[in-house]
């Protein structure tokens, strides 16, 4: 947990004005990418988040999945008092319900009048769709940022705070990267599978992989690491350095697997296998077709098979860090929210 002290005063202050709200300060900072990550399926997103200035209300930053004006969401606002379940039990300080949102808006909560410097906590849940016809009607949720440097608070998903591990994290194959955006689905054959080969030159402590789910929710799979061994087949014969399962995937967000120690510079072998579709019949793993970076050391797997199509699976690799960072919410708190606003009520 990133702990509440003199960091305090790298918080940011701002007076800028949007929709008649003036932004007090942020919670987050924008770096380390971002993620999107879904409410569809009954999930909750929350951050708690220390207030150093007096507010009238917050706003949450969210994605609906480019589909503007049918989506909403329930956010609710509410006072620290410890821990996540003690939080929640009480009656919140606000609670806004919207509806209609706009994708990658500002999500605003109100309160009922002006609070005070503190610890507060903000949780969002509950999507709604005004369209009776569409295809991803609850595909809405909050901005993750994998690699902020707030220091007074940390992000919760469905009630528990993410992962904190320090971690500088590179987009293995990012740079100068020339080919065709894709996404690659699992093929769902027996033992079906994708997976990168990569080499690092240096120390790591996490690797990552984006994920589409054809806005679908549901899906899931298993990812390992391991250290390669000569070739496919012996490498995944061999004991993982790390595995985990991830469920109900957020879709296009990036799930990691946290190391328990450094893995040494070497030649290495993630594998994501037993995937479960989403509910519109896929899952899979954005990359570039005819990458500059595919070569002989650098492979990208389907079924155990080497890719034809010179293709890079877009991972991650995560460098330990001295720095203090971890996952936040992009939210703020504002002043002047007595203004007109559609689509929201105050309780």
């Amino acid at each position: 947990m990133k702990q509440i002290g003199p960091v305090l005063l790298c918080c940011i202050f701002a007076v800028t004005s949007v929709n008649g709200q003036t932004i007090v300060e942020d919670f987050f900072t924008a770096e380390g990418g971002s993620s999107p990550i879904t409410l569809n399926g009954g999930q909750k997103c929350g951050q708690r988040f220390v207030a150093t200035q007096p507010f009238e209300g917050i706003q949450v930053n969210g994605p609906t999945w480019s589909v503007s004006g049918e989506k909403g969401m329930t956010i609710r606002l509410y006072e620290w008092v410890g821990n996540y379940a003690a939080t929640v039990a009480q009656a919140p300080i606000a609670v806004s319900v919207l509806e209609n949102l706009n994708d990658n808006d500002w999500f605003l909560c109100p309160a009922s009048r002006e609070l005070p410097p503190g610890v507060y906590f903000w949780e969002a849940s509950e999507p709604t769709n005004s369209n009776p016809n569409a295809v991803d009607p609850h595909q809405i949720g909050c901005w993750l940022y994998n690699g902020s440097r707030y220091q007074a608070g940390e992000a919760y998903f469905n009630g528990a705070p993410y992962d904190e591990v320090s971690t500088e994290w590179f987009r293995w194959y990012g740079d100068d990267q020339t080919g065709t955006w894709t996404p690659f689905p699992f093929t769902f054959e027996p033992n079906c599978s994708l997976s990168q080969q990569f080499d690092v030159p240096f120390e790591f402590n996490a690797v990552g992989i984006a994920s589409p789910t054809w806005n679908g929710f549901g899906a899931a799979y298993r990812m390992s690491l391991f250290r390669w061994n000569r070739d496919y087949d012996t490498t995944v014969a061999q004991t993982p350095i790390a595995r985990k399962t991830f469920t109900n995937l957020s879709d296009n967000a990036r799930n990691e697997l946290v190391l328990d120690s450094p893995a040494q510079p070497g030649v290495y072998l993630l594998v994501t296998d037993e995937p479960v579709p989403s509910n519109t019949g896929l899952v899979g793993h954005w990359g570039w077709v005819n990458s500059p970076w595919a070569d002989n050391i650098n492979v990208a797997f389907v079924d155990g098979v080497p890719r034809s199509d010179f293709a890079s699976y877009d991972i991650f690799v995560g460098g330990p860090t001295q720095e203090v960072v971890g996952k936040d919410f992009a939210s703020r708190s504002v002043t002047g929210v007595a203004v007109s606003v559609d689509g929201w009520e105050v309780y």
